[in-house]
């Protein structure tokens, strides 16, 4: 697979807007707890009171000039920050960063990388993409799909359910049945469920995804042993990809695999990355997380021993 870091070849498969700069993910957040702002240019800024001051975060914005840069910092300022954290977007020059006051943070908060499907693609390519073995675990699944488009309450609790067992098993963390909903009910018809199901109509998997412009993430997913068995979550994912590109979806993100640079942080993302390797795609690294320090406190603190932030 490519891995892509460079601007040119970024250009011709990047997202208009990274999913985390919506409207819609700024109301999320604003759900738990995030004071969420916005500059002039469109850019969120999500800030989370404490009783230090204002922890800021800016995940993956559009490629930041001096001008975004220094209305973020007054909007941090004015709400008592501590310090700004930014997630840069692929393709973003760190230097503009690093002239601006920033150093290189320790750890980031969204996927570090990811890999993106051309959906506009021929559908004999995006199926040429798929590894050997992907497509044979595809064709090898008699698993029946189903789409849910702005899914129903009960879907959702079904497909919670096999999540939560899903995660359970795996030894992972799985999202809340309110945290679904409420991304549900945010995003409406820019949210979709799709569900596996063998030939009795008994469920084996399923996959939670939202959207915004033409582009869909791939969020959340479960699947039991019996799905397994039987490679649906093969057959899901190729039948998203069919299904989200007759919709007119361009991109699809695949959102997060294993990154070498933060082992700690991807410690346990190897199964799942290895799945969504065999889809082919080209692989995305965003820039290291960077941080500016506001509080004389936090510079201080920092200069004596890197704060791991």
């Amino acid at each position: 697979m490519e891995i892509i870091e460079s601007n040119e070849k970024i250009k011709n498969i990047m997202v208009k807007r990274d999913l985390r700069q919506s409207e819609n993910w700024a109301e999320y957040l604003s759900w738990l707890k995030w004071n969420s702002f916005r500059t002039s240019s469109g850019i969120n800024v999500e800030i989370m009171p404490s009783c230090i001051g204002g922890l800021v975060k800016v995940q993956h914005p559009k490629n930041l000039s001096k001008e975004d840069l220094d209305e973020i910092e007054q909007i941090s300022l004015k709400n008592k920050g501590v310090f700004i954290k930014i997630e840069p977007m692929a393709g973003q020059d760190t230097k503009i960063l690093e002239d601006f006051g920033y150093i290189s943070g320790v750890s980031p908060l969204a996927p570090p990388s990811t890999i993106y499907i051309d959906l506009s693609l021929p559908e004999e390519n995006l199926w040429k993409n798929i590894s050997k073995s992907g497509r044979y675990s595809i064709r090898h699944s008699d698993a029946k799909v189903v789409f849910h488009r702005n899914p129903s309450d009960e879907m959702l609790e079904t497909f919670y359910n096999l999540a939560k067992e899903t995660a359970s098993t795996q030894g992972f963390s799985s999202q809340s049945m309110e945290d679904l909903i409420k991304k549900r009910n945010i995003f409406k018809d820019k949210s979709y469920l799709i569900m596996g199901y063998d030939q009795n109509n008994t469920l084996l998997g399923g996959k939670f995804f939202l959207a915004v412009d033409d582009a869909v993430w791939y969020l959340h997913a479960g699947t039991n042993s019996e799905g397994r068995k039987s490679d649906a979550g093969h057959k899901m994912m190729w039948e998203a990809f069919l299904y989200f590109k007759n919709l007119g979806y361009k991109v699809m993100d695949l959102d997060g695999i294993d990154d070498p640079r933060y082992p700690r942080f991807t410690k346990n993302w190897g199964g799942f990355s290895y799945f969504k390797e065999k889809f082919g795609g080209t692989v995305i690294r965003f820039p290291e997380p960077h941080i500016k320090y506001l509080s004389p406190v936090f510079k201080i603190l920092n200069k004596i021993k890197r704060i791991p932030l």
